[in-house]
């Protein structure tokens, strides 16, 4: 868990597209792009995951929960959808910030993830699980290290690699974190981050996953995205791995 100190050097900031995130003001980092939260959020995760494509059941493992920016858009694009039912949530944040930090969420994301994150800091827990009235969203939130959470094996849908940068948060950026990563996926999966780095690609390579560059949000000019297998990586543009791992 965070220590209180820390965790009041943590305030709110509004972003270019009107957004809300998080900024710690002592390490002068933003828990989600400057430039626009929500809209980084939903063109690196929710669509480079190709979530809003999949029917029937929402089956997602996110490694950041952060400003629960991912979290709240997800929901909210859980409850526009007509042809999915369900929608079960992993997070992964072994420094979560308090409810208190999320007042600026509005809407049912932003309840449950409050509610998770009170519960969590109330008892100590490394693990919460928490429902919405219907059941049809299931948030699980484990705040404890990576490599410390059990997760189903080849389960999930969608990845979102979302940690701290390298610098901040070297370990994250692991072939043994990617490696836990893909455990995690069902070979039909895509993992998404906003990171472009090569040593990021080779460590996704390291790791096992088929590696291609797509698109970034707003300024930024690429994003990562990694799958098991090659075939939902279609229409991006697919790396070599080879080239990478000669770098190495």
């Amino acid at each position: 868990m965070t220590s209180k100190s820390k965790l009041s050097q943590v305030v709110s900031f509004e972003t270019a597209d009107g957004s809300t995130t998080l900024v710690d003001e002592e390490r002068n980092l933003h828990y989600r792009s400057r430039h626009g939260a929500k809209s980084e959020s939903q063109h690196v995760f929710l669509d480079g995951t190709n979530l809003r494509r999949q029917k029937g059941e929402w089956r997602v493992v996110e490694l950041g929960f952060g400003a629960a920016v991912n979290f709240t858009q997800t929901v909210a694009a859980f409850r526009k959808s007509k042809s999915v039912e369900r929608l079960i949530y992993h997070s992964v944040d072994w420094r979560p910030v308090t409810a208190r930090h999320l007042d600026f969420h509005c809407g049912e994301g932003g309840i449950l993830a409050r509610r998770a994150l009170a519960a969590v800091h109330d008892g100590q827990h490394t693990l919460v699980e928490i429902e919405s009235t219907d059941g049809a969203i299931e948030l699980h939130l484990h705040a404890r290290p990576w490599d410390e959470v059990q997760l189903p094996p080849n389960w999930a849908d969608a990845f979102f690699f979302d940690p701290f940068s390298k610098r901040a948060n070297p370990e994250a950026w692991t072939t043994a974190s990617f490696s836990r990563a893909k455990a995690a996926m069902d070979d039909g999966a895509r993992l998404a981050t906003y990171s472009a780095a090569t040593s990021v690609k080779q460590a996704m390579f390291k790791a096992g996953l088929w590696v291609a560059s797509a698109p970034g949000p707003g300024r930024k000019r690429e994003m990562t995205v990694a799958s098991p297998s090659r075939e939902p990586l279609d229409g991006l543009t697919l790396l070599e791995r080879s080239r990478y791992l000669e770098k190495s």
